[in-house]
């Protein structure tokens, strides 16, 4: 007898969402909202973002999903990084120098303290700091928007089916730490990483993912039913952590922590190894050891999944983020070195696999590129 009032209720709530996504849905308009909430995001005023980006929804006729999506710039691992820039900033522009201030300083445990001494530098830097990437977003939310929608027939229907697949994966990520919760939403949305993956890997029995970080392309490729076992390597113990409590109830998913370097990879049992966004911490040398293991633990037919950023493409942003994520400890690496799409794909190909490559950038993720390798089938 509960299941009814249970089910009218998440009813409600759907049509809720749904309503609440479509009110001032023209491609300006949210681009407007997303740039207004980038600016609230740029504010000192932790813990009121959401109710101050709502009332200015509310004034200025916005759509509010997308005011609070914009607040939410200000997550780990950018927080520390857009309070430095802000108070600099505001000194800059009140006292003509800057302030005597360090990234490290703008931890959360200082932030009253920080109030205290540069309430003002904040609020007047952050201001125009947020405008200064209110501007761009706006523009990009607002073209991505368009050019989805003039999508028709089985394109957009397909689109939908991935966007609930990623929805799911996301929501199983809402007992992680507010940071890794955020990025994961977030991260599932912009990047098109894990659709391009998921259809590269189809239905196979045995995925390795090595830089697994957060599990997310684990917890989706289990959410698929795309395969029977998916192992996920990462050094990252937080982050493990969060993937492993996103992945209770996939008993196929099994996060590791431990140094894709040297963690066992037994010959020929995987159908897939991916290696995202992770070759580029190491230098070249120890690059091409990586593929080469990946490439042994491949059984015939397997492919070698890898994304990277082309360096010689048009990736300054991507590189940019890359190296404030090591630099505030978010990502974890000895150091950044990047090469281009074809180093890659004659590396893999020296290992004795058949390669293709393709574009994986977006707005987001400039310069980024996908290059697999497939193993000779056996006889």
């Amino acid at each position: 007898m509960t299941g009814a009032p249970r089910a009218g209720r998440l009813e409600r709530a759907r049509q809720l969402a749904a309503r609440l996504w479509r009110e001032h849905a023209t491609p300006w308009r949210l681009g407007a909202a997303v740039a207004v909430g980038i600016v609230v995001g740029c504010s000192p005023f932790f813990g009121l973002h959401i109710p101050i980006g709502v009332t200015l929804a509310l004034m200025l006729r916005l759509n509010k999903v997308a005011v609070v999506l914009g607040s939410q710039i200000s997550v780990p691992p950018l927080a520390p990084l857009l309070g430095f820039v802000s108070v600099q900033l505001g000194a800059l522009i009140r006292s003509g120098g800057p302030a005597r201030l360090a990234l490290d300083d703008f931890r959360l445990t200082r932030l009253p303290e920080l109030l205290q001494r540069f309430l003002i530098d904040w609020i007047l830097g952050g201001l125009v700091l947020g405008l200064a990437l209110a501007l761009p977003a706006a523009v990009i939310t607002a073209m991505v928007v368009a050019r989805r929608r003039r999508r028709v027939g089985g394109g957009a229907a397909d689109d939908a089916g991935w966007a609930a697949d990623l929805r799911r994966a996301a929501c199983r990520y809402g007992q992680a730490p507010r940071g890794h919760r955020s990025y994961a939403y977030f991260k599932y949305r912009i990047d098109p990483l894990y659709r391009q993956v998921c259809e590269l890997v189809g239905r196979v029995e045995r995925v390795i993912d090595l830089g697994t970080g957060l599990g997310m392309l684990p917890v989706l490729l289990a959410l698929r039913g795309q395969a029977g076992r998916i192992v996920g390597v990462d050094w990252d113990a937080g982050k493990v952590h969060s993937g492993r409590l996103a992945a209770t109830g996939l008993p196929q998913v099994e996060l590791v922590e431990g140094d894709i370097r040297e963690v066992e990879l037994p010959a020929g049992e995987a159908d897939a190894v991916v290696l995202a966004d992770v070759l580029h911490y190491w230098p070249a040398g120890v690059q091409r050891e990586l593929l080469r293991r990946a490439a042994l633990a491949l059984r015939p037919g397997g492919r070698l999944i890898v994304r990277e950023t082309d360096r010689r493409r048009r990736s300054w942003l991507t590189r940019l983020f890359e190296a404030i994520a090591v630099g505030i400890g978010w990502n974890r690496g000895p150091g950044l070195s990047y090469r281009t799409a074809e180093e890659l794909r004659s590396e893999l190909e020296a290992l004795g696999l058949s390669c293709a490559a393709a574009d994986a950038s977006s707005p987001t993720h400039r310069g980024n590129v996908l290059v697999w390798g497939e193993k000779a089938a056996g006889p």
